[in-house]
């Protein structure tokens, strides 16, 4: 789960982006809210989130300020504002991402998924997390380890885990119900159909039809949307 704040001169700005954020993205948790420079910082010291939207023209003075202000810190920043002259200061800053208003859902969507993987790749909070995950079967509950699923197949109400010792398990969940278990374990949607384990990929085969090999020789797809999502989750270009 991604802690946010979400700093905005204006109220109902900061209200549309919790709601679209709530209604369209998964693990995200606002933390906090604020509308000027002082707040802001004072927000996020007080909060210290994983992930800071910030507006650039705030209540007494400008986001740069606050940028200013995490110098040496790791969270990470998505401008979301109406002035489009400021994308290649807020570039040179560092921002993750520079989203205009109004703010395009999809657009949304990609530019919290590249924190999400800066995140795992920078925090230890991942091993804190308990490496398994429970699933419910015609024969009951059975547990097994996040590291031993090579991939999950969704097919509407129900969900097929694919596990490195050959086992295919089924059970009558959706995909969406095991993404938003398995994404802090190195798991990424590669396709509306199909949930990897980042680390039981072999090869990734580009044009269209873009595909992955899996470690047991199974064939994924990767859709067009989310290729370049996904090319970054694998640390490639």
């Amino acid at each position: 789960m991604l802690r946010a704040v979400i700093i905005d001169d204006e109220r109902k700005s900061r209200e549309n982006l919790e709601l679209l954020l709530q209604s369209f993205v998964e693990n995200v948790e606002i933390v906090g809210m604020a509308d000027g420079v002082t707040t802001g910082i004072n927000a996020i010291d007080q909060h210290n989130p994983d992930l800071i939207f910030l507006d650039i023209h705030l209540a007494n003075g400008d986001g740069f300020e606050v940028l200013d202000s995490l110098k040496n810190q790791n969270q990470n920043v998505i401008f979301v504002t109406g002035h489009e002259e400021h994308a290649v200061k807020a570039f040179r800053s560092d921002a993750v991402d520079y989203l205009l208003k109004p703010v395009c859902i999809e657009h949304l969507q990609n530019a919290v998924e590249r924190v999400r993987l800066r995140t795992l790749n920078t925090k230890d909070w991942k091993s804190e997390l308990k490496p398994q995950i429970s699933l419910s079967t015609n024969k009951g509950l059975q547990f097994i380890k996040t590291a031993d699923i090579i991939y999950c197949k969704g097919d509407g109400a129900y969900t097929y885990f694919f596990l490195k010792s050959g086992e295919r398990i089924t059970t009558s969940k959706n995909l969406k119900e095991y993404e938003n278990k398995l994404t802090d374990f190195n798991f990424f949607r590669s396709h509306k159909s199909f949930l990897l384990n980042l680390a039981e990929i072999k090869t990734y085969i580009r044009g269209d039809g873009s595909h992955a090999v899996m470690s047991n020789g199974d064939s994924v797809g990767v859709s067009k949307r989310r290729k370049d999502l996904f090319l970054s989750a694998l640390g490639g270009a």
